[in-house]
């Protein structure tokens, strides 16, 4: 099961710090220093080394990143132990000089030989060069002391990361204090491009911190996110286990999935055939995962009783469940009648399984059985966003200061599928309905049945069968189907206008005036009556000068050319520095209907998830 991971592993994206570039494998040469690390821990860690003993490297290319390789992400953060390690004892983050990292990385060889793991991985997914220490690696860090001074205080850090961490709950806490610990840094270092190194030396100095040392389970499994040996992983869930079908734990890979509902479905060859192309794209990536049985989401949803629906959306109706020993959840229903159906079933399975973060809704487990498909996530007490910026009697229950965090909460998530999870991801379909909100209204970023993976280095791709919402499609992809990041960064845009206005961008479809929602914004701020935009709701509590600077990035974000449009990196800069000077920016796209094909009878916040388009012949 992977539930464990989804807080945290967002953080121990160091994997994608050690991204190489060339194609030819760095040799790991003899020993000719003495390594200072003791690496006889790598023989006692109770990791999972199934991705690595059945695998066969490819030829490297200039587009592959190594990174996003299950097994080399496993060596990598067991290697990060050592070095972790090494910093309690001399105070440095990493090695001297390359004769001393080339020295640890043959030790290490030797101890994962003994464990019967090929020879040849180390040199394929490891360059010496990137343990040797240097003061560009984050804001010229290279002790612990310095971080110290950097940060000026470690308070924080200390007693958020200190506890037993084998417990999803103190893992949280702690993997939340290492992302603002991750944020204070990038902030002293000024490079935005240090953002992984920067997190990488936050991991190492929480791992030497914690007080039950660095082989213990928690800082295993939680800083250094290891798969553990399934014997390890079952205790952590003891509010899901009485659910699981398995006896096992219930960890199936996607593969496995397939064949499972295959099989519940019998005849139903439509479906066969359709899942059959799903797993095709899926292929044999690991997905740990809970496999519920459907009595067991029955008895939680009082037989899908009315009283227990939250709502529904294009996959289907959504219900609040109550598993054993009292844990909330929200269980996502695929209808029969719904637009989306296998495809989307099994991406989300795919993609969430696979992130992290504290901005992104947790998925708990799933269900295959007879024909029903079902998603089990967290519980969000507080549900959509759009409930509380479009209904009037909810409406006043959002301050500025809870709608700034849901701004920078919801930036930040969108930020990490882009950049900082194990797959680069665009959503296609961030609106305010998939925005949900906790107890506490923290934004968590759901519904990725429409997402897309890009490759690590992939810029942009072409469609045919656009998905998403009119009214946060951006011009590229809703005309041509083209898309990239900056689809993400145009929906966004629209969202950032309606949080700050509390008006629903179709809510401009039907009036007189042919203006959109941005190009109602844009007109009035060039006239110089930006705080007209302001919800009236908030406009005398905000503070004027981070409201404005918010619709002014959001005008950045909604401009037509998607070259114009900033980088969500730089979203989230802009909107945490005030003192950070914004560029200017050009008329937003359709910011009148005369360029938007849209009309009152589709101006529902609903998905769209097949729009089959013409792309049109250069002249």
């Amino acid at each position: 099961m992977a539930e464990v991971m989804k807080l945290i592993r967002l953080l121990l994206v160091f994997l994608s710090l050690l991204s190489l570039s060339t194609a030819q494998s760095p040799k790991i040469i003899s020993n000719i220093t003495t390594c200072p690390i003791d690496l006889s821990y790598v023989l006692r860690a109770p990791v999972n080394f199934s991705s690595c003993k059945n695998f066969q490297p490819l030829a490297k290319t200039p587009q592959m990143d190594i990174t996003l390789i299950p097994c080399c992400q496993t060596l990598w953060y067991l290697f990060g132990i050592g070095l972790a390690q090494h910093l309690k004892a001399t105070t440095f983050f990493l090695l001297p000089n390359i004769a001393t990292s080339n020295s640890c990385l043959q030790n290490y060889q030797s101890k994962l030989t003994s464990l019967a793991i090929p020879s040849n991985l180390l040199s394929y997914c490891f360059d010496p060069l990137q343990f040797v220490t240097g003061p560009n690696f984050c804001a010229q860090i290279e002790s612990s002391q310095d971080m110290i001074s950097k940060l000026n205080q470690t308070t924080t850090i200390d007693s958020g990361c200190k506890p037993d961490l084998a417990d999803l709950s103190p893992c949280d806490v702690c993997a939340t204090t290492m992302l603002q610990i991750h944020q204070q840094l990038i902030t002293v270092d000024g490079n935005i491009s240090h953002s992984r190194n920067c997190l990488y030396f936050t991991m190492l100095y929480v791992g030497t911190i914690n007080d039950q040392g660095l082989e213990s389970e928690g800082v295993v499994s939680c800083i250094f996110a290891l798969p553990l040996l399934n014997g390890l992983h079952k205790k952590r869930y003891t509010t899901l286990v009485t659910a699981v079908v398995s006896a096992t734990g219930g960890l199936l890979t996607i593969l496995f999935l397939y064949f499972l509902w295959k099989k519940s479905l019998g005849k139903k060859r439509a479906y066969s055939e359709n899942l059959r192309n799903v797993s095709a794209g899926v292929g044999k990536n690991d997905t740990e995962l809970p496999i519920l049985n459907l009595r067991s989401i029955l008895a939680a949803t009082n037989n899908f009783s009315e009283a227990n629906k939250l709502g529904e959306g294009g996959f289907g109706p959504v219900y609040k469940g109550i598993l054993n020993e009292n844990q909330e959840i929200a269980i996502k229903r695929l209808s029969k009648k719904s637009g989306q159906g296998c495809q989307e079933f099994m991406n989300e399975l795919k993609l969430i399984a696979k992130l992290q973060h504290s901005n992104l809704v947790r998925l708990l487990g799933c269900c295959i059985e007879e024909e029903e498909m079902i998603l089990i996530y967290e519980y969000m007490p507080n549900r959509s966003l759009d409930k509380f910026l479009f209904d009037p009697r909810e409406n006043i229950k959002l301050d500025w200061g809870k709608c700034f965090r849901i701004i920078e909460g919801t930036a930040q998530g969108v930020l990490y599928i882009h950049k900082y999870s194990r797959l680069k991801i665009i959503h296609r379909d961030l609106k305010a309905s998939n925005v949900l909100l906790d107890e506490e209204m923290n934004p968590k970023i759901s519904d990725f049945g429409m997402a897309k993976i890009f490759e690590i280095n992939q810029i942009e791709a072409n469609t045919n069968r656009v998905v998403g919402t009119y009214g946060y499609m951006s011009p590229e992809y809703a005309r041509y189907g083209h898309f990239s990041e900056k689809l993400d960064v145009f929906s966004f845009g629209v969202l950032l206008l309606e949080i700050v206005s509390g008006r629903r961008n179709s809510s401009f479809y039907c009036l007189e005036h042919p203006v959109t929602l941005p190009g109602w914004a844009w007109k009035l701020w060039k006239e110089g009556r930006g705080m007209e935009v302001i919800d009236e709701s908030v406009r005398e509590t905000c503070l004027p000068h981070e409201a404005l600077r918010c619709i002014h990035v959001a005008l950045l974000c909604v401009q037509e050319d998607p070259v114009d449009r900033p980088t969500m990196s730089s979203v989230n800069h802009m909107l945490a520095n005030e003192a950070t000077s914004l560029p200017p920016f050009k008329e937003p796209a359709f910011s009148t209907h005369g360029n938007y094909k849209a009309v009152c009878s589709s101006s529902q916040s609903s998905s769209i998830n097949l729009v089959t388009i013409s792309i049109p012949e250069g002249r």
